[in-house]
């Protein structure tokens, strides 16, 4: 249902000469009570043409607008569903004591797809965004056409005790500019740097950090990543310390049907810092595998 408790159309009631679907537009869609998740579409298409869909996933600590360089790339091409994943950017915060679960992470991407009422969709999904893709990917592969995973969290990252040590002494703002460096690599430029500290990754919810990143060591999606069938693109850096190249290809090697794209760079988020290289390969990746 979406909001109001209206009745969510499917792909097959959506006109596709019908231009008021087109363009930019917003909307929420409520999925638990009192849970609601901010929602952003962007269709460039020929509105002569059905539209395939593209959902975006955004990593811990960020927003949609982490994609916004990616949108320019694929909006020509694809309907763009972006969504502020629970408790960050405009989505409802969430409690310090709520459970976090792959489960309940899937449940929201499969809502959101309700909402805008598409049956599949292909998912680009950012660090732990790429960790929901994949896995939603092996779980359910009726609605997933495509996968692009950005830099995935394939294991759970160890060092969050010290990012929530240092949220709570100086603050998440501070946080999230400390993290940049890594982040964006050493080359980003300042305005950039002061863009996604203050507005993607600075302003999150206290209180969704203190939930979800003790809940982030513990994943690993490692089994999982055998039963993807869909096609699926890997992207990773060059100089990245956090996902090296080897430790990538060690697991995408395995993969049922999985390429891997190298990006020359030192930064550990390429979705963030590279989207002008990342953006165009994914949406010939995806047009090649519809």
């Amino acid at each position: 249902m979406g909001e109001g408790g209206a009745a969510i159309g499917h792909p097959a009631g959506i006109d596709p000469m019908a231009d008021e679907q087109r363009g930019q537009h917003e909307q929420r869609v409520e999925v638990e009570p009192g849970i609601w998740l901010h929602v952003v579409t962007d269709d460039f298409t020929d509105p002569w043409r059905r539209a395939e869909t593209v959902l975006m996933i955004h990593s811990m600590g960020q927003n949609l607008d982490a994609w916004r360089g990616w949108v320019p790339h694929l909006a020509r091409h694809f309907r763009v569903v972006r969504f502020d994943v629970r408790g960050f950017g405009k989505s409802t915060p969430i409690a310090e004591n709520a459970r976090w679960s792959l489960e309940r992470l899937h449940a929201d991407v499969e809502a959101v797809m309700d909402c805008v009422g598409c049956a599949s969709a292909h998912l680009i999904g950012s660090q732990s965004g790429g960790s929901v893709a994949l896995t939603l990917a092996a779980r359910n592969p009726a609605r997933v056409r495509s996968v692009v995973a950005v830099a995935p969290m394939i294991t759970g990252t160890p060092d969050v005790s010290q990012w929530l040590k240092q949220i709570e002494s100086e603050g998440v703002l501070a946080w999230a500019r400390s993290t940049m460096a890594g982040r964006l690599g050493l080359n980003a430029p300042a305005e950039q740097v002061e863009y996604w500290a203050r507005h993607i990754q600075g302003n999150t919810p206290v209180s969704t950090l203190r939930g979800y990143l003790p809940w982030v060591p513990g994943v690993d999606i490692r089994p999982e990543l055998r039963r993807v069938q869909s096609r699926t693109l890997v992207m990773t850096t060059t100089g990245s310390h956090l996902r090296p190249v080897e430790s990538v290809r060690a697991w995408q090697e395995k993969m049922y049907n999985a390429k891997l794209m190298i990006v020359d760079g030192d930064a550990w988020h390429p979705a963030g810092a590279y989207p002008d290289v990342c953006g165009p390969v994914a949406a010939n990746f995806m047009r090649d595998a519809r």
